[in-house]
């Protein structure tokens, strides 16, 4: 392109949101989101379902990096939004205890961030990584 072409166009760059900013705005999604619940316990959940998924997509962004044979793994801030838009979608009556609370944010988890590894190795590190961080933050276990 030249500077002449380029001279009617304007250049904006916007940083990366911070890790905190990305907690505080989600956070605040599902937990108002928990809030609507009959079973009002639900909602102290919501923050640390957050961090670990804001820890999982950062981890994915530095550990999974697109290469010739995984031109696909190009992670963004939308895929760690599609993770809490889908457990937006529940109807809140089939919302009943922190167990399926748990077993909504892993299979989103999954949905968006496992599926789309390609090999066993790339899925057994994402599954080895979520099991980390549901067991710090969570204070789960899995089978």
């Amino acid at each position: 392109m030249t500077p002449r072409l380029f001279r009617h166009f304007s250049m904006v760059w916007i940083p990366d949101l911070s890790a905190n900013s990305m907690r505080t705005i989600f956070t605040a999604i599902l937990k108002g989101f928990l809030d609507q619940s009959d079973n009002q316990g639900l909602n102290i959940f919501a923050e640390p379902i957050i961090k670990a998924s804001v820890d999982i997509y950062l981890k994915t962004i530095n550990d999974f990096l697109p290469t010739p044979t995984k031109c696909h793994y190009t992670f963004n801030l939308r895929d760690l939004s599609k993770v809490v838009q889908g457990m937006l979608m529940i109807d809140l009556e089939n919302l009943t205890n922190k167990e399926y609370l748990v077993y909504l944010w892993l299979h989103e988890t999954f949905r968006v961030f496992r599926d789309r590894l390609i090999d066993e190795k790339d899925r057994s590190k994402f599954m080895t990584l979520t099991h980390e961080l549901m067991e710090s933050y969570l204070d789960m276990d899995w089978d």
